[in-house]
């Protein structure tokens, strides 16, 4: 299912049954849930890894670092680095041939990066008993910015996005959001919270909008005349008790 909620003020909720993947920096308490924690579970995301996955976790991994999206390295690393992830067994095994191209330079050179963080590196290579993702029950993953770092945490949330196939639930989409994650929308497999609309890229954040079943709460003005807008409310400067004002006075409230 696919499921909005922008604002200061919204509270996601979890669905009441089924299998779902929570990624945020604190994670509720639910019952029998399975927690995952960056430093002490392992997976190794290259295992059983399609052409498909592949080719999103080559398109995710480069928007970590600050380059331009669409320049000729850019576009011949992600390249490469698509297929090295499907000739490799492991992210630590990658590595340039002599002579390598430019393309495959800068994506060995970015797996390196990453790598470069002793927790990503044991959490994605240490070769132990990897953490079971059953998308048949609740599974939590504590990834906390203010104990990781930002860069770690951008990391594993995105490799675990693009690792698990159930439901997703992300609370602060603004941060974990990529173009990239628009298939998601398609698939009817995500859950999130976003504080500000513009605070994601253009193409997710139309996507996100075209999710039918929306809710605000502690809206910024000009979201909250967005999401009426996308109710198919018109705005009437003659009327001052409308549809569209009430809506936009609604979600910009903070109370439940």
């Amino acid at each position: 299912m696919n499921k909005l909620f922008v604002g200061y003020s919204t509270k996601i909720e979890l669905p009441n049954r089924g299998g779902f993947l929570f990624i945020d920096d604190e994670v509720p308490d639910i019952r029998r849930a399975r927690v995952f924690n960056p430093t002490k579970c392992f997976f190794n995301p290259l295992k059983g890894l399609t052409h498909v996955r592949a080719r999103e976790l080559a398109n995710v991994l480069y928007t970590t670092t600050p380059q331009g999206e669409n320049t000729l390295t850019v576009r011949n690393g992600r390249r490469a680095l698509l297929s090295l992830l499907l000739a490799n067994k492991r992210l630590d095994k990658i590595e340039a041939p002599e002579k390598a191209e430019p393309g495959v330079i800068d994506a060995v050179e970015l797996v390196k990066d990453i790598l470069m963080s002793p927790v990503l590196k044991e959490m994605l290579c240490s070769g132990k008993e990897a953490f079971s993702f059953d998308m048949r029950s609740p599974i939590v993953a504590r990834v906390n910015r203010a104990e990781l770092g930002e860069f770690d945490s951008l990391v594993i949330g995105l490799i675990l996005m693009n690792h698990y196939r159930g439901q997703l639930i992300i609370p602060h989409l603004e941060f974990y959001g990529r173009d990239a994650h628009v298939s998601l929308i398609r698939q009817g497999r995500l859950i999130a919270g976003v504080e500000c609309l513009d605070d994601l890229p253009l193409r997710l954040r139309r996507a996100v909008l075209s999710i039918p079943d929306r809710v605000g709460r502690g809206v910024l003005y000009d979201d909250a005349v967005t999401l009426a807008k996308y109710s198919g409310l018109r705005f009437d400067p003659l009327r001052e008790n409308s549809d569209f004002n009430n809506f936009v006075d609604e979600v910009m409230s903070s109370e439940e």
